[in-house]
């Protein structure tokens, strides 16, 4: 009698269940490893390996509702840090003003022209011209000069069927900063802090949209840059207050030189404003007075931490945020309110009438407007006259279309509260000369500061985080690290492992010999004869280690020959 053994066929590649069944073994057994040495609290009770199932349940629950608890709580405290409120407190009250430098004062006479300079600007710029209707047109536009300035211009409108393009070879703007009145025909008397000074030595000419006027302690022209080269503590500043302890200067009206073809009343425009600004609304000072001009500085500032925040969510923009949408200014010049509002005016200007008016504004990439174009700003001064804010027609009539510029504020900003004191002088005093005595001084020798911060900043945010976790999780930074770190580390490198140990396996099983069918004879043996007769015929046939499949398959033949004793007869 022989009895034959045929090993099982060979399977197709898939994954056996007792092999998913070690998968969820093995990530069981990991979790429990990291349940031994976690300090999440909770999941060391979750995933202990002496818990029972209700435990863990009860554990589970306690977790899940502390966990959704702590994202609730973070949601509502990034919804407070997304909604980026702001609060200004008082940073200083004692902040001295030597620390500031003293204000930009701007002088400029209300009839712009000293007109007793016509004949030699005819001489100059219509030098062989002798058409009397020319030089009559000539003499008509400039004129018009004498009291225009932005949004100012229906002086213009009695240029409206003249010729005026007859004259385009000629630039007015130079014609009019020819006649302007100069520093010794304007200023005199200058005094600071007590002390005797030259005006021309200390006042500069710049361009305004109120024309050409003379500076005092300014940056914007070249003469003030030279000055800060020559003198480090240019621009000038003070530490006192009062009377005299700033700028004193005698303006000279001189209303005999004024353009005939105007009667208006006379004086001066003071303009007050902090270095690298443009321009600001001036101050109207009647001729044949003494006039104290009081100033209160206050500054105010938005710290850093308010520049993660967008500048039209904060409503300022910082001076070096050239990137951000909201950043317009002048060419060449450092982001002010009153510099983007200054620009914005003078685009409205171009895209009415495809010029700039020069004296209005720093040079730049616009064309100058010729004596053709001057008609059309007559003809859009009402629209260039009111400039209206964003927003505000839900809530003011407005009866002129106006200019609408979003202008923010610059995040850092020193502001002047101006008072103006004219005393009229007896006639007695003044006597056949019209003057203006200035005094500009500040009011007190400390001044306020205020700044604007987040109310909820991110590091409050990250804190408020760490609270949270603790409170409702009771772990910290450390073991959001052991967590990251079980993840992304030992999960991975467990799985890799075993995907190495199991296609390593399947390599050594593919490339085994056959196995031959050994052939037993039960006759002449007993069955522990043939167990070693098996096992004598297996090595003598198959020298190789038996792989782990062949050994399942020899055990499984000798629970079925041994345990059942089925016998074949010969």
């Amino acid at each position: 009698m022989k009895l034959a053994y045929f090993p099982p066929a060979k399977q197709p590649p898939t994954l056996p269940k007792h092999h998913l069944h070690k998968l969820v073994q093995a990530g069981w057994q990991l979790a429990l490893r990291f349940g031994k040495r976690t300090t999440i609290h909770g999941l060391d009770r979750l995933l202990s390996s002496r818990a029972s199932r209700w435990e863990r349940f009860v554990w589970l629950c306690t977790f899940v509702c502390a966990f959704l608890g702590a994202v609730y709580v973070c949601l509502i405290l990034s919804a407070r840090y997304n909604d980026a409120n702001f609060q200004t407190v008082v940073d200083s009250t004692r902040y001295p003003v030597y620390r500031i430098p003293f204000p930009v004062i701007t002088i400029c006479n209300r009839n712009r022209l000293n007109w007793e300079r016509l004949d030699q600007a005819k001489a100059r710029f219509m030098p062989n011209v002798t058409d009397t209707e020319q030089l009559a047109l000539f003499e008509r536009i400039t004129g018009s000069y004498d009291d225009v300035s932005f949004g100012n211009f229906q002086s213009f409108e009695r240029l409206r069927n003249q010729p005026t393009q007859l004259l385009n070879y000629i630039n007015f703007s130079q014609v009019v900063d020819f006649m302007t009145w100069r520093c010794d025909e304007l200023l005199t008397e200058c005094l600071w802090r007590h002390f005797v000074y030259n005006c021309c030595d200390i006042f500069s000419k710049r361009r305004s949209k109120n024309g050409l006027c003379w500076a005092f302690n300014s940056l914007e022209t070249e003469e003030g840059r030279r000055m800060q080269l020559l003198d480090p503590l240019w621009p000038w500043r003070t530490g006192s207050a009062g009377p005299m302890s700033g700028l004193s200067v005698r303006v000279l009206i001189q209303a005999a030189k004024h353009y005939p073809g105007r009667h208006n009343e006379k004086g001066i425009d003071v303009m007050v404003t902090e270095p690298f600004v443009w321009h600001s609304n001036p101050y109207y000072i009647p001729a044949n007075t003494e006039t104290t001009l009081e100033i209160e500085p206050i500054i105010y500032f938005y710290d850093n931490d308010t520049r993660s925040v967008r500048s039209d969510q904060r409503q300022c923009v910082f001076d070096d945020e050239r990137n951000s949408e909201d950043f317009r200014s002048l060419q060449g010049y450092v982001y002010m309110i009153e510099n983007c509002q200054s620009e914005c005016h003078q685009e409205y200007l171009v895209g009415y009438c495809n010029c700039t008016v020069d004296l209005f504004f720093p040079p730049g990439q616009y064309r100058s407007c010729r004596a053709s174009d001057l008609l059309c700003l007559a003809e859009h001064t009402d629209k260039l006259r009111y400039s209206h804010q964003p927003g505000e027609v839900a809530y003011v009539k407005n009866h002129d279309e106006g200019m609408v510029c979003k202008c923010f504020r610059n995040c850092y900003s020193l502001n002047y509260i101006n008072d103006v004191r004219p005393a009229f002088l007896p006639q007695d005093v003044y006597g056949n000369t019209s003057y203006v005595d200035l005094d500009v001084h500040y009011r007190f020798e400390t001044i306020m500061v205020y700044r604007t911060s987040l109310v909820f900043g991110w590091v409050d945010l990250m804190v408020s985080f760490g609270g949270i976790a603790g409170l409702f999780l009771g772990c910290s930074l450390i073991s959001g690290m052991e967590l990251a770190y079980f993840l992304c580390i030992e999960v991975p490198a467990c799985g890799l492992d075993g995907l190495r140990r199991h296609w390593r396996a399947r390599r050594q099983m593919d490339t085994s010999p056959t196995t031959v069918t050994p052939i037993l004879n039960f006759r002449q043996n007993t069955p522990s004869q043939l167990m070693e007769h098996y096992i004598m015929q297996l090595k003598a046939e198959q020298p190789q280690q038996l792989t782990q499949k062949q050994k399942l398959n020899f055990q499984k033949w000798q629970r079925l020959t041994f345990g059942n004793r089925h016998f074949m007869d010969k």
